[in-house]
């Protein structure tokens, strides 16, 4: 090819017939990467991958695919290659290495520099097509071809050898010495490169999201809570407290940005009084976002529904959200001024390799992120978890809290270091003065109790809550207490077989029936234990990690209406295991077991809280070993792959909730037409069930979806009740599979 006459194009042509070329297309995404790494401490570094990210576009081949001619060429590789070319003796350096994975990774995803190394040589060595580490040819090939491409990058941009070198003046790179740092400076970078690529390539002007204007949010907050005051009615003591959270958060949000974790019982106003503190911080320290993460989606909407009183403009970005294009655009970029996601959302994106999920990681950087229920977090995750915390507060100017009533001792954790301000010195005492239960251990009078013995007991109760570990274990006692001398119309079935819609429903009934005073006897698992606001003055539990009977003591005397609550804390006389399949749920509830073999555990004083904490983390709180052996080889591919805060999810049916058949016909004729789309999943996801039903084929039907060329049907792990199976949704206990012959011989569910 002819570099005097040769024009080479960056993209297709536009519909006014005019096509982008390459050296406008990399000027335009340098100077935008450059901006968003600005605010990281790497805008040279950011800059340099912009400049080179589509070198292997001054190409025949890639020219070529422009014109319809080839296929399955691939650019990304090539940029990486002429960095590789030109660094010389520098290949060593981490700085050099992670532009090159950024920049190799910015369509197809991020491989380590160890994998793609040998690419590199290849391409730049061989003058016949390499298959690359995509299984796309490269651009490029040998030294003919890179030279020539060289010499048309080189007459659109001469001054560019020395942009090559300017990079090492930036923030020092020997100061990142673990791997799981390495990692989180490649994909921020990568981050940069990709929001600017994709920005710069949609050529439409980017939404912008309401201006972050904290110090009138921190005043409508003020505004809020006094009127709040005059409305709910409480106690002196509950009154002072929340005062002095409240007050301590707005103190505490003046100490530098960093780790704090904000320790305070149920009942004390940790929803605004977090508010109160992110508000006043970015004030202080001029923060441009708030990024609230919640380990469960009802949290999200609670949460919702308080903070847009206050905040103008909220996003909401999790799986169940319904945004418009311009709020789409923010979740994709974070570039929102408060935002409510959840944990999946949040913590996965920090370990991920695709570059759509790490396009929001800079502006991640300089936000505050308040982190409710802290205990939630996976224990086979923290290490890695933990680690990457604190890198975001100490290299990327994040603020973060942990929050919650049970405040996890991370300092346990071997490899962790774990140093957090927290923000309530004082809270053992508010623990103290907020004590509204009394926990009976029976696990220490008799070592299993039969669920008959707790069903008797439930039935001399006229309003009463019983939370056990296992779904079969709650069927056993509803259907105990419904074949007994219990009222049906008192009785109520609270589990995830139940859909989100039906569940709700449940809890409402509930609720009328306790305003009334009537009796009310539920049996539920731990679906109750978290953003569920039902009061009971007595609980039973089965044996759990001790967080979870903290939580479930939380649904027990909850305003304070009954004096003491009672909870008690039992262990069912069942066959087979008594806890979920989750080996650390197990442990921890072994762990509340031994320590009870020894002493007493008060739920209300904190010191019991971290000596359970210490134990538990000492002997068991270590990371999958194929998550750990992924990070220290710098595996973007297998670390993304081992880091899910849920491993198994199960299948999803879509059920005849009775209350929105309706919806149910419709979503279900779409369904079996092959039609499956976000929107309809998320159109469905108030009448679906999680289920881990072995022989769900029997029962069910699939649903499909079409791939991204629409024209390969995919399995979609979603499934509808056949017809003549609809039946086994029922209007008191939800999805039950199991057929079971009544004393007729006759087969119900």
């Amino acid at each position: 090819m002819n570099d005097n006459h040769t024009q080479y194009y960056a993209k297709s042509k536009r519909e006014d017939g005019t096509q982008e070329l390459v050296r406008d297309h990399s000027e335009k995404v340098r100077e935008t990467a450059g901006v968003f790494g600005e605010q990281i401490g790497i805008r040279k570094t950011a800059e340099l991958s912009g400049k080179l990210h589509d070198f292997g576009k001054y190409s025949e081949s890639f020219q070529g695919v422009l014109k319809g001619k080839y296929t399955h060429i691939d650019h990304a590789l090539c940029g990486a290659a002429f960095l590789y070319c030109l660094i010389g003796n520098r290949k060593s350096s981490f700085r050099y290495q992670a532009v090159m994975e950024a920049i190799n990774g910015h369509h197809d995803g991020l491989i380590r520099y160890a994998d793609l190394e040998m690419f590199l040589e290849e391409s730049l060595r061989s003058d016949d097509p390499v298959e690359c580490n995509h299984r796309k040819t490269a651009a490029l090939a040998g030294k003919k071809q890179y030279q020539e491409a060289a010499n048309a990058f080189l007459k659109d941009f001469p001054q560019f050898t020395s942009e090559v070198l300017a990079i090492e003046k930036e923030q020092k790179m020997e100061e990142i010495e673990e791997s799981i740092d390495k990692m989180l400076y490649t994909r921020m970078l990568l981050s940069c490169l990709v929001d600017a690529d994709y920005t710069v390539s949609s050529e439409k002007e980017l939404q912008k999201p309401l201006k972050f204007e904290a110090a009138q949010c921190l005043k409508a907050l003020y505004e809020y809570r006094e009127e709040l005051k005059k409305r709910v009615k409480c106690s002196s003591d509950v009154s002072a407290l929340r005062d002095l959270l409240f007050e301590r958060c707005g103190e505490a949000a003046r100490i530098k940005e960093g780790l704090f974790t904000l320790t305070a019982p149920t009942g004390t106003g940790k929803t605004l009084a977090l508010l109160h503190f992110a508000l006043q911080h970015a004030v202080e320290f001029k923060k441009k976002r708030i990024i609230l993460v919640l380990p469960f989606l009802s949290l999200t909407e609670q949460s919702y529904e308080v903070y847009s009183k206050i905040i103008p403009e909220i996003l909401q970005d999790h799986s169940q959200s319904e945004l418009d294009d311009r709020q789409r655009e923010f979740a994709e970029r974070w570039e929102s001024p408060f935002i409510i996601t959840t944990s999946v959302k949040f913590f996965q994106a920090l370990f991920a390799q695709k570059p759509t999920d790490c396009r929001k990681l800079h502006n991640i950087a300089n936000s505050i992120i308040l982190f409710d229920e802290a205990q939630s977090l996976p224990a086979n995750l923290l290490n890695a978890t933990l680690n990457t915390v604190n890198a975001l507060c100490t290299r990327y100017h994040c603020t973060m809290v942990f929050s919650t009533a049970t405040q996890p001792e991370f300092k346990f954790i071997q490899g962790v270091s774990w140093k957090p301000i927290e923000i309530v010195p004082e809270y053992p005492m508010m623990y103290k003065k907020l004590k509204r239960t009394q926990v009976e251990w029976r696990i220490k009078k008799q070592k299993q109790i039969p669920l008959e013995e707790i069903a008797r007991e439930v039935e001399s109760e006229e309003n009463v809550c019983v939370i056990v570990n296992l779904r079969r274990h709650a069927v056993k006692l509803f259907e105990l207490l419904k074949n007994g001398h219990c009222d049906r119309e008192a009785l109520f079935f609270l589990t995830t077989d139940l859909c989100p819609e039906h569940r709700s429903e449940v809890i409402r009934k509930i609720k009328k029936r306790q305003k009334a005073g009537l009796p009310c006897k539920v049996i539920s698992t731990q679906c109750i234990e978290a953003g569920v606001d039902l009061d009971f003055p007595v609980l039973y539990r089965a044996l759990a990690p001790l967080e979870a009977i903290i939580q479930a003591a939380g649904r027990c005397n909850r305003n304070g209406r009954f004096g003491v609550g009672k909870v008690v804390v039992f262990e069912p006389e069942e066959e087979g295991s008594l806890y979920p399949p989750d080996k650390w749920y197990q442990n921890a509830a072994t762990v509340v077991n031994e320590i009870l073999s020894r002493e007493n555990i008060d739920i209300n004083d904190p010191k019991c809280i971290s000596n359970y904490y210490e134990i538990l983390f000492r002997e068991y709180a270590k990371d999958k070993e194929a998550l750990t052996k992924a990070i220290n080889d710098r595996d973007y591919e297998k670390t993304a792959r081992e880091y899910k805060l849920i491993d198994n999810q199960g299948k999803k049916v879509i059920v005849p909730f009775n209350k929105e058949m309706q919806l149910y016909k419709e979503v279900r004729e779409e369904l079996l037409s092959d039609n499956l789309t976000p929107g309809l999943v998320k159109k469905a996801a108030e009448i679906t069930v999680n289920t881990f039903e072995k022989e769900i084929e029997k029962y069910c039907e699939q649903a499909y979806y079409f791939d991204r060329k629409g024209k390969q049907k995919m399995e979609s792990g979603y499934y509808v009740l056949r017809t003549q199976y609809e039946y086994l949704y029922r209007e008191d206990m939800g999805l039950q599979f199991e057929e079971r012959k009544n004393e007729n011989g006759l087969i119900f569910c």
